[in-house]
């Protein structure tokens, strides 16, 4: 497919390293040459230097054959004109990066209206992710499947867990719990783990089931935390704001430790149940008088990947249960779970994942994905819907001829989740979870011979 990345900044660089993967004829626009090129030396892509608002570059980067064309400027307003004057111009699909809350709160009005297929806001996306792990807080990450009756959780086996040594089959058949472990992660590899396969203490487990399983199987392996009440946040951006929203909402109590003046009198007016407090939030005697050591939780969200991970250290050092860092370079990020800092978002990849799903469920004209999380970057959580176009319906999964690189991960019927065996088959309406190491996988009928 042909894809065209207007704006070549955090957003656009991270889109086109995760989508040239796939083998997308991808052009990147941008006004600044330099980044272009650097962009077109390192990947298999071409560059158009300009803006994203001029018919003439859009038309350069043949926007008029494209089958997505994805705004990621910095500005809300320059992404909307864009996706208008491609689609004008024949493109198939458009995809907008909006981020201000004013524009989030008529979005899907404006999304009709301007004929937008998507429209993403990587902070809002970001605090919902952040929020789903503060109600898990023994799991470094968390994902839902079907409107949250599937969760998979990533736990790592640390020091005298009564994991170590001991098989997958042995494990689940001890603690009795119905769970399914997805994949695991050791020494950067990642491995779909059979029953005979063997814990060992630093591994990752991916472990799949409903809400209910997944927090009693935390308590037999002795992991299970209370969801955390108390939250302190450390910067007062755009995801601190959502973040603070959505765990209002959720009746968690939130602190946040600004140092902008105006940036606080501003979340004290759009925030009236939180405390805001101005100071800087890396300063230890500051976070001490305010009390850090006694909340639930600290989430590091400035605009400084080092602040924010020396931050996230001394939290962990008062014994904060639960410790949230957002590092937006991956080569700090992939430095941080050496020292012990195990929950990691960034931004850019979060939603990097999220359109990856949509274009992936666009590639030939049908939906048939519902939800894609990237474990690995060779494994992948794929969700799929079974319609009744799925010829394979009612015949059991003993019966199929499904290939070696997938596992059926778990099916939700009903709004429950069901561990399949090989007597269960599918039923329309289904939404079924795969693992798989197959590469542009999407739909369910991939995975059968």
């Amino acid at each position: 497919m042909k894809l065209v990345i207007v704006g070549a900044g955090k957003i656009g660089a991270t889109l086109v390293e995760k989508l040239s993967k796939e083998e997308h004829d991808i052009v990147i626009v941008d006004k600044d040459a330099e980044v272009v090129e650097q962009l077109v030396n390192r990947y298999d892509v071409r560059g158009v230097y300009g803006g994203g608002a001029d018919r003439m570059i859009l038309e350069e980067a043949g926007v008029n054959t494209a089958d997505f064309v994805i705004a990621c400027t910095s500005r809300d307003e320059l992404n909307i004109l864009c996706c208008m004057l491609a689609k004008k111009l024949g493109a198939a699909h458009t995809i907008a990066r909006v981020r201000d809350p004013e524009y989030f709160m008529e979005m899907e009005y404006m999304k009709e209206e301007l004929d937008l297929d998507m429209w993403f806001n990587p902070e809002l996306r970001t605090a919902k992710e952040i929020a789903d792990i503060l109600a898990f807080p023994s799991a470094i990450n968390v994902e839902t499947f079907a409107g949250g009756a599937a969760v998979m959780i990533e736990l790592r086996i640390k020091e005298n867990s009564p994991m170590i040594g001991k098989t997958v089959m042995e494990f689940v058949k001890e603690v009795q719990s119905k769970v399914l472990f997805s994949a695991i992660l050791r020494d950067g590899k990642v491995y779909i783990p059979k029953g005979d396969f063997v814990m060992q203490e630093g591994d990752v487990l991916h472990i799949t089931s409903s809400e209910e399983e997944i927090t009693a199987f935390s308590k037999k392996i002795q992991m299970f935390r209370r969801r955390a009440r108390s939250v302190f946040i450390i910067g007062g951006g755009k995801i601190a704001y959502y973040l603070a929203k959505e765990l209002i909402a959720r009746k968690v109590s939130v602190k946040i430790i600004e140092i902008d003046e105006d940036r606080c009198s501003e979340l004290s007016e759009e925030l009236p149940e939180a405390t805001i407090l101005c100071g800087d939030g890396t300063d230890h005697e500051v976070l001490d008088e305010e009390g850090l050591a006694k909340c639930n939780a600290c989430v590091s969200l400035t605009g400084m990947d080092e602040e924010n991970v020396i931050v996230s250290l001394y939290a962990a050092s008062k014994k904060v249960a639960k410790v949230i860092t957002k590092v937006d370079r991956p080569t700090i990020g992939q430095m941080v779970s050496h020292l012990g800092l195990d929950s990691v978002l960034s931004p850019r990849t979060v939603i990097a994942n999220q359109i990856l799903r949509f274009v992936r469920e666009k590639a030939d004209g049908k939906s048939r994905i519902s939800q894609l999380y990237k474990i690995h970057d060779k494994v992948e959580a794929i969700e799929f819907p079974v319609t009744k176009e799925f010829e394979y319906i009612g015949i059991p999964l003993k019966e199929l001829n499904i290939k070696k690189n997938y596992i059926v991960n778990g099916i939700v019927r009903n709004k429950e989740f069901i561990i399949p065996t090989g007597d269960t088959s599918f039923q329309e309406g289904d939404e079924v979870l795969v693992v798989t190491t197959e590469k542009n996988v999407n739909g369910l009928d991939s995975m059968i011979r």
